[in-house]
């Protein structure tokens, strides 16, 4: 049964393929400069990355891993999908790869429109996703050089995902929508903002009720994951899948569990929220692994 999938997934990975990377990366990066609030909290990160490397041919994974060892601390996929947010933010050094994190969309935006704004702020997810693609292919890079835009786009790719990632400005992607309550995941007096329910709140929920580690939990959603869904989340580019996030953040990711009324700011966010919105962020887990998955697979 194993054998069997892995051939059909190989057989559907062939066929994506052969449009190319620039099919499913889009747009161009002419500069990068990355952003603020945090994406995926570091589990979802690793959940979408172990998703990847479940759908990757034997060679490409060895390559990936043999480029990562140099960070014993970084030197799987899921491990390395954190290091921008642990290590690299926390470096001045990488300050130009801020930006890269997010994107401030507020309506319906052509491929065009949607590169004018990135290069406007220094940058954005979209093109910093191009961006590390550009060097992984680039036959100069030194080795080095690629581990570090290997890391970095294990991240962005997850961060594409993320509903709030592509948020609204005025709230910096929600991150202002702030003194919230979510059932236990807010335990006594601690509150949250609506950027960190959408991040880690919904995961962090899931996994304690259920008893899983991330680890676990990849597993799970993985197993759910068929091979129409890999064809059928093989198409766009990088602009589609912000323009995703986009459309989910304002049918879902602003919104009470009512579908109508905005979230502000000391809102309780109860069971109905959390049913309303688990399908949602496990959907976006698991489109972020197997997208991210077809970049590798074509780069490696």
């Amino acid at each position: 049964m194993a054998r069997s999938r892995q051939r059909r997934l190989n057989c559907t990975w062939t066929k994506l393929r052969r449009a190319g990377v620039g099919a499913v990366v889009g747009l161009a990066a002419l500069c990068v400069n990355p952003s603020s609030a945090l994406a995926w909290h570091d589990d979802g990160h690793r959940i979408v990355a172990e998703i990847a490397s479940r759908h990757l041919s034997k060679s490409a994974l060895e390559q990936i891993n043999a480029l990562l060892a140099d960070m014993p601390d970084y030197s799987t996929m899921a491990t390395a999908a954190t290091w921008a947010d642990q290590q690299a933010k926390l470096d001045p050094a990488f300050a130009f790869a801020y930006s890269s994190h997010y994107i401030n969309v507020e309506q319906r935006a052509t491929p065009r429109e949607v590169l004018a704004t990135c290069l406007e702020k220094s940058g954005c997810v979209v093109t910093g996703i191009a961006y590390y693609v550009d060097v992984l292919r680039s036959q100069r890079a030194s080795r080095a050089q690629r581990a570090e835009a290997l890391r970095f786009l294990l991240h962005f790719v997850g961060d594409a995902h993320q509903p709030l990632h592509a948020g609204h400005s005025h709230d910096k992607g929600g991150n202002d929508i702030n003194e919230l309550r979510l059932l236990e995941y807010t335990p006594a007096k601690e509150r949250t903002n609506l950027h960190a329910a959408w991040d880690g709140g919904l995961i962090a929920i899931t996994m304690a009720r259920e008893g899983w580690t991330w680890q676990r939990y990849a597993v799970e959603l993985d197993a759910r994951i068929s091979d129409e869904m890999i064809a059928r989340w093989g198409r766009g580019s990088a602009y589609d899948w912000v323009e995703e996030s986009r459309l989910f953040a304002a049918a879902n990711g602003y919104l009470r569990a009512d579908a109508m009324t905005p979230v502000r700011p000391g809102d309780a966010l109860g069971e109905d929220w959390y049913q309303r919105n688990l399908p949602v962020a496990e959907q976006r887990l698991q489109q972020g692994g197997v997208r991210l998955a077809l970049v590798l697979e074509e780069l490696f």
